[in-house]
């Protein structure tokens, strides 16, 4: 008994001395931990979104701008052990119809973060009431006011403003790999400025440190680290010459569609472009491609049928053509066949040449002009306002006899043709300038005499509108070629600047004043002599013009593309206007919009009706 006794004793004591080691180490030597664990089971940490920058013209009117929205968040730490966050979901999926693989899959791009995890972004009102009524079976999950991207004047500037979306994936791995804090759930610029600028529109999240209590409902806020709202852009665009040049080039493509209808000798047009630049900065006063889409569409969430009938669109409304339409120039090229005739072959203005049929021939390839019948003597000034393929077929001859098929690709490269501007836009192509090289490395053969002939007049070689309107400015301004450019400030929210974009040159070009000179001079009887391509629309306005029409052909009969790029005052430059019409039959469809354009530029208040005046000839 008495032995009994003592073990048990032995037992008890050894039981006490064992609980009072154990108290011992968590209160002293793991004391700090438990604290800071019971800390965080008591404190949450829920994040505040900033606000993204807005988007303004030149006169400070709002394009882009953001609006209150609502967005659905899970807080891992603040979830019982005993609830499956799958479970979770499936709750919210059958309460709200919002579906939980969805949910998972933002959940799952997060990782198990112990701070919020956006779920759903722009949740309605009701699925907000819903969702409180029923927080004591959704643990964990919580709405947080945000703003949702709105764009003020739906489709205006569409393809340049560009549109937003919740990052991907791979952008997500992109933005982390340079250091950049993103989460899953975060909104990125998608296309245009949106996406060139992403680092300076996002903005810094903030922070709400709150206290909550055993079922995860808030208590009082500990602390908060207010969130930092993105930077403002400023742009170069006037919103008004904008709305206007957008009206007239959508008014004009319905137009020539609707007139295509019952004209069957007519090329029902797919698209159009029209620029307006200062040539003496780069600076884009404006920038349009037609057909439009809304980007709030994409804000709200596009539908499959949605997403897939505008990606199915033959006008292709995504497509920004200013920057990515890879076309042929057509007779616009001629001013720069013209300048490597000017200087390697001693060309003059007064150079007298002759086209005897409206043909030139090599051997036994007949090359034809736009007219059918010879023009007879004709100056190189009158070649270019004539437009004459005659003159220019002569020239890009003599060129590739002297130099081969090299002289006037190496002429067109200085102009920046093959190259991208360097317009801050992602997306923008870089055409083509073909050569012996070229022709040798893609098709496995030289660069023939009718090569020459046919590029001569811009065919061969492919453009972008922006590069064109860049090579036409670089004429205006006596050869300096800029980098165009749309933001030209970029401010914080207390109204500094943060940085002043000034115009930037790509190079000076290596040709004499005198040649722009004779250039100009060209240009300027395209519009204003008697006999140029474009007088009958712009020989009678107050501002004179300088300028030049092309139509380009395609693979498609009939459906030329339509151009004309000019400046004005044709002797002291201030804004140069480029109007493209993509598969738009001829390059006279353009001129009643190019001039419009400059009407509405010099003289903004002036309400005219240009009465539509079609070309007696279709090629020039």
């Amino acid at each position: 008994m008495n032995n009994r006794l003592a073990f048990f004793k032995i037992f008890v004591t050894g039981i006490l001395l064992i609980l009072l080691l154990r108290s011992g180490q968590l209160q002293l030597m793991m004391g700090n931990y438990f604290y800071e664990l019971s800390e965080c089971n008591r404190l949450s940490e829920r994040p505040i979104s900033a606000p993204r920058g807005k988007i303004l013209d030149q006169n400070r009117n709002v394009l882009v701008s953001n609006k209150e929205s609502y967005n659905l968040y899970i807080m891992p730490n603040e979830v019982p052990p005993e609830v499956e966050i799958d479970e979770l979901f499936l709750i919210l999926e059958e309460l709200t119809g919002i579906d939980s693989l969805i949910m998972k899959e933002n959940y799952d791009l997060e990782g198990r973060s112990t701070s919020g995890i956006l779920i759903k972004r722009n949740i309605s009102r009701e699925t907000m009431v819903i969702i409180q009524e029923n927080s004591i079976v959704l643990p964990g999950i919580f709405i947080e006011a945000s703003s949702m991207r709105e764009y003020v004047y739906g489709n205006l500037a569409a393809h340049f403003l560009g549109y937003v979306g919740e990052i991907s994936l791979d952008e997500l791995k992109f933005y982390s790999q340079d250091g950049y804090t993103y989460r899953g759930g975060d909104i990125v610029g998608k296309t245009g400025l949106e996406k060139e600028y992403e680092l300076y529109l996002k903005g810094e999240n903030g922070i709400e440190q709150i206290e909550v209590n055993s079922r995860g409902e808030k208590v009082k806020t500990m602390s908060i680290k207010p969130p930092l709202p993105g930077y403002d852009l400023i742009l170069n665009l006037d919103l008004k010459l904008q709305q206007y040049v957008e009206e007239i080039l959508e008014e004009e493509l319905h137009r020539l569609r609707e007139l295509a209808k019952i004209d069957p000798e007519l090329f029902p047009p797919t698209g159009a472009a029209a620029i307006v630049m200062d040539p003496n900065s780069g600076k884009i006063l404006s920038i349009v491609s037609v057909p439009k889409y809304d980007p709030n569409a994409f804000v709200r969430g596009l539908s499959y049928e949605e997403y897939d009938s505008l990606n199915n669109d033959l006008l292709n409304p995504l497509y920004n053509r200013p920057i990515m339409s890879q076309v042929n120039p057509g007779s616009i090229f001629k001013l720069v066949t013209g300048t490597a005739a000017i200087e390697n072959l001693g060309v003059t203005a007064d150079t007298v040449f002759t086209d005897n049929s409206g043909k030139y021939t090599i051997g036994e390839w007949e090359y034809r002009n736009w007219l059918t019948y010879g023009e007879g003597k004709l100056n190189f000034t009158k070649a270019i306002a004539r437009s004459n393929n005659v003159v220019f077929y002569q020239l890009g001859h003599r060129l590739y006899k002297e130099y081969g098929g090299d002289m006037l690709a190496w002429t067109a490269r200085q102009y920046g043709f093959g190259s991208k501007t360097g317009i801050d836009l992602p997306g923008e192509k870089e055409g083509l300038v073909p050569d012996n090289e070229w022709k040798l490395r893609t098709q496995g053969e030289i660069w023939y005499p009718g090569d020459a002939v046919h590029l001569s007049i811009g065919q061969k070689v492919t453009t972008t509108p922006i590069q064109l309107i860049n090579f036409v400015s670089a004429i205006a301004n006596g050869g300096t070629l800029y980098r165009p450019y749309l933001v030209d400030k970029i401010i914080d929210s207390n109204n500094e600047v943060v940085i002043d974009n000034k115009p930037e040159i790509i190079r000076k070009l290596p040709f004499n004043n005198s040649t722009y000179n004779i250039l100009r001079k060209g240009m300027y009887d395209v519009t204003n002599a008697s006999y140029g391509t474009a007088s009958k629309y712009f020989s009678d306005l107050p501002i004179k013009i300088a300028g030049k029409t092309g139509t380009a052909q395609t693979s498609a009969v009939g459906a030329n593309h339509g151009w004309f790029a000019g400046f004005a005052p044709a002797d002291k430059p201030e804004v140069a206007v480029l109007v493209f019409l993509q598969e738009g039959n001829s390059s006279s469809y353009t001129l009643p919009i190019a001039r419009r354009i400059f009407e509405k530029y010099f003289y903004p208040e002036l309400e005219e009706e240009t009465e539509d005046i079609k070309e007696d000839f279709d090629l020039f």
